[in-house]
Parts: structure tokens; C-alpha cells; sequence
């Protein structure tokens, strides 16, 4: 992870080296976070009680994909050096859930860069493709996905 001096400075493409990888810090996985998110993004049974969940062919309660996503997201703005200007997301690739999270679940993410590249049709642009692997407390995959981000070229 970046040093503090690092994590303030405003990043650009030429700062960045594919291979580089960034370790985030963990979060934990609330049972009352997951019923929240739910109610408001993915109302499933099986994100939203106990007991419903009982009779689902998951059988349990666990978090939606989605705010598994949400917190993979959270984890890598959080985490990653700052972007001048912010980091703009041009898409999501290759999204897998190997397993589910469950209440209690802590989990970390790691992010690899994996390309890097001036833009083709804007000279001050660059673009960046990160592989991201969101891992539970026992070492297992709950989250697999690439992304291409947009970002400032030093010209």
C-alpha cells in the first residue's frame, strides 16, 4: 500500500506499473449492512432475513452480489492512490461470485494492474486495467473482476 505522502499525491498514468499490486485494508461483512443493502437494491429473501432465507434454494442468508460489488468498489477508491481527477470508470469485465459472502465475513481486495496504455483518441488521457480479487477471511474468492479506468497523462 502507498505511503501516506503517496496515497495524498495526485496520480497520472505514468505513475503506475504493470505488475504493481495494491493490498487493501479488510472490511467485515454486517449482518444489519447486508439486510440494508438489500432492502434497498437486491430485496431477495435470501439477503433480507433468516428465516425467509431458510425456505430459498440458498438456504441461508447472504449478501447480493451487488453489494459485494459495491464493496469491492468502496475498498479500491479507498485504497488506491488518489487519481487527478478523480478516478473515472469506463467498465467492468469478467465479473465472477466463485462463493457467496455471509454475515460476519471479512473481506480484502487486491488489485493488480494489468495494462496500461496512452488513449488512442485523447493524448492526455490514459487508460488502466486492473484485475481485482476480493478474498474472504479463509483465502477464498467472493469476487472476481477487471476494470478499465480513465485517467490523466502527464503531457
Amino acid at each position: 500500500m502507498p505511503q501516506t505522502h503517496e496515497k495524498e499525491k495526485e496520480h497520472c498514468l505514468e505513475d503506475f506499473s504493470i505488475g504493481q499490486k495494491i493490498c487493501t485494508n479488510p472490511i467485515t461483512m454486517s449482518k444489519e449492512n447486508i439486510i440494508a443493502f438489500a432492502n434497498l437494491y437486491d430485496p431477495q429473501d435470501f439477503h433480507l432475513d433468516d428465516e425467509r432465507a431458510k425456505h430459498t434454494s440458498v438456504g441461508t442468508l447472504i449478501a447480493s452480489g451487488w453489494h459485494t460489488a459495491c464493496t469491492a468498489m468502496r475498498l479500491l477508491v479507498t485504497n488506491f492512490p488518489k487519481i487527478k481527477g478523480g478516478m473515472l470508470g469506463r467498465s467492468v469485465e469478467k465479473m465472477e461470485w466463485p462463493i457467496a459472502v455471509y454475515p460476519g465475513d471479512t473481506v480484502k481486495l487486491t488489485i493488480e494492474v494489468i495494462d496500461l496504455r496512452p488513449s488512442n483518441s485523447k493524448p492526455d488521457r490514459g487508460v488502466m486495467r486492473t484485475r481485482n480479487i476480493l478474498r474472504n477471511q479463509n483465502d477464498e474468492v467472493v469476487l472476481s473482476m477487471e476494470t478499465v479506468i480513465i485517467l490523466p497523462r502527464r503531457v
